[in-house]
């Protein structure tokens, strides 16, 4: 597996301002099987400097939501041509089954992104609504540069579930994957740069704790998304609080299999299986009980 000795930051790969670096785990033999950067405060900085002013002075805020529609379509055909590479890289990197990963984890951020390419033709990006005494015009527009905090269990599926609404909304980003699954980030980082979307729009960059603190506090971000668990996503939460700053929290949970007397039992079987083993039950909606 390729190892990335850069950072992608403003459509360019950058050096990073130290020689800390993350290694990729395969778990399945336990050996290192990649290594990548590790950025710190000082790269978070010229990344969000890069899509402040992707957001502030580039193009991409102003196209029509059409217009941007057009460019993610080029990412959906690349990462329709690197399905099956995408696949192995996520088996690779965190252990899933390679029978879920070319739907589970290449394909599924696809239909996402596809998702969003096709609302761009009927979002009402503007409307009007009667207001209390005269007709009024409602306008949604992009909240700005947008950090985005994946975990590893089902990386550019959550990667792309962030991140497909944010560039139909005109916004610029940061990506910070995973520690444990950066190699699918930088394949992704290899196919923007191929695409039409503006210098600074996506930026990714992979750090730790520490550093993704940094990043969610930082005054250039206006907004952040999480998915992970509920003491991070606590943390999280107030640090937005404290700077008036919007949050999506997406959060780990105790989901229950409800099961009643007058249920299908050969149906209920079937079912409570594949709901709480899918991709090794390494998926935050799995299953992870059963009340009779």
């Amino acid at each position: 597996m390729k190892n990335y000795n850069e950072f992608f930051i403003g459509n360019k790969w950058v050096k990073p301002s130290s020689n800390d670096r993350l290694k990729v785990i395969n778990p399945f033999t336990e050996e290192e099987i990649a290594s990548v950067p590790e950025a710190k405060e000082a790269d978070m900085d010229l990344a969000v400097s890069a899509a402040r002013d992707a957001f502030d002075n580039g193009p991409w805020p102003k196209m029509s939501a059409t217009e941007r529609a057009e460019c993610m379509s080029q990412l959906s055909e690349l990462l329709k041509s690197k399905a099956e590479e995408i696949a192995a890289t996520v088996t690779a990197e965190m252990g899933s089954p390679i029978s879920f990963s070319l739907g589970g984890q290449a394909f599924a951020p696809i239909m996402v992104l596809d998702y969003y390419i096709e609302l761009a033709k009927t979002f009402p990006f503007e409307e009007m609504r009667q207001g209390l005494l005269n007709p009024v015009k409602v306008f949604r527009e992009p909240v700005g540069v947008v950090a985005l905090v994946t975990p590893w269990n089902v990386p550019l599926f959550t990667i792309m579930s962030k991140l497909a609404p944010a560039l139909l909304a005109g916004c610029s980003a940061i990506v910070k994957p995973a520690p444990e699954t950066p190699i699918n980030a930088f394949l992704l980082a290899e196919l923007v740069a191929q695409t039409d979307i503006p210098a600074g729009v996506i930026n990714i960059l992979p750090a730790n704790r520490e550093v993704s603190q940094y990043l969610v506090s930082h005054a250039g971000i206006d907004k952040v998304s999480f998915t992970g668990s509920t003491v991070a996503g606590s943390k999280i939460g107030a640090i937005c609080g404290e700077h008036i700053k919007r949050c999506s929290l997406e959060l780990g949970g105790k989901n229950p299999n409800l099961i009643f007397a007058d249920c299908d039992y050969e149906k209920m079987l079937a079912v409570t299986v594949r709901s709480s083993f899918a991709n090794q039950g390494q998926i935050c909606l799995c299953g992870s009980r059963i009340l009779v």
